[in-house]
């Protein structure tokens, strides 16, 4: 996979619209490739900057008005918009309207309701399933934290400490740098017995902290909140897999796995974090 190819999907990498053979070929090329590494980089940041701009709490009219003018530019050019140019007509409809459109805007957006500032957590949820589910091979094989805690700083943006279980049959066996919609992830693999166990780990930000934490906002996204033992579990069913998540310390530990959903909520719920 050459440079250019890499280059002309670098968006469909940071949405994770990638499909699992082809995604292996763009990350040993990103291995090896400090430019294209940096354009990934560069992609992730100005999405960050796109959504905050962007976000659910803009009046509708507003939203309709960005998309129309994305639309537009892209008809113009006969070409998929680059990330720079969809940061430049978002923010340009932005200041023709003279609004000022906030991430954690408070109130409920016309006709959702949900949290305006809420993530959108059915995607979120679907590519953890899709991290558990698509077999790549880990970047690092690894039996104790502290060797992925040291392998992953300079990888990502945030600090990564695997977790640790109660339950000696559960082994850590390696890490991989992943993604979760538009944000860096790590991606632990363990074992439990003869069945595969996934967390998959990210840096949080205050609509997720709200969705996890607040009781109130967890049925509009069809979650439960469990409390087991000391620890409160926030989890959703999705595509036949359990998906339960915690945060702590401003990182999110999502998990699932080949575990009936009573055995995966008790091993999260005594789960040792860092």
């Amino acid at each position: 996979m050459d440079c250019k190819l890499v280059r002309g999907h670098v968006d469909a990498y940071v949405d994770g619209e990638i499909e699992p053979s082809p995604q292996l070929e763009f990350e040993r090329h990103l291995d090896a490739c400090d430019d294209c590494r940096n354009e990934v980089t560069l992609a992730r940041a100005i999405q960050r900057g796109v959504q905050e701009l962007v976000a659910p709490a803009a009046p509708a009219a507003l939203r309709q008005r960005v998309v129309r003018s994305l639309d537009e530019r892209s008809e113009r050019r006969l070409l998929k918009p680059t990330v720079l140019n969809v940061l430049t007509g978002a923010a340009a409809v932005a200041m023709v309207a003279g609004v000022v459109v906030r991430s954690d805007g408070g109130g409920s957006s016309p006709g959702t309701g949900t949290h305006a500032g809420m993530v959108d957590m059915p995607p979120l949820l679907g590519d953890i399933v899709a991290r558990h589910t698509d077999e790549l091979p880990a970047d690092i094989a690894a039996e104790r934290s502290e060797q992925v805690d040291n392998w992953s700083r300079g990888k990502v943006g945030f600090r990564v400490r695997s977790v640790e279980f109660n339950e000696p049959r559960v082994q850590l066996v390696g890490a991989r740098v992943s993604n979760v919609r538009d944000q860096q992830a790590v991606k632990l693999y363990y074992r439990v017995g003869d069945v595969r166990l996934t967390s998959v780990v990210f840096q949080s930000r205050p609509s997720l902290h709200e969705a996890l934490t607040d009781a109130q906002l967890a049925p509009s996204w069809g979650a439960r909140r469990e409390r087991i033992g000391s620890r409160m579990v926030t989890y959703r069913n999705v595509q036949g897999y359990t998906v339960p998540m915690i945060e702590h310390d401003g990182v999110v530990y999502a998990f699932t796995g080949d575990l009936d959903q009573r055995r995966l909520l008790q091993l999260v719920a005594h789960a040792r974090l860092p």
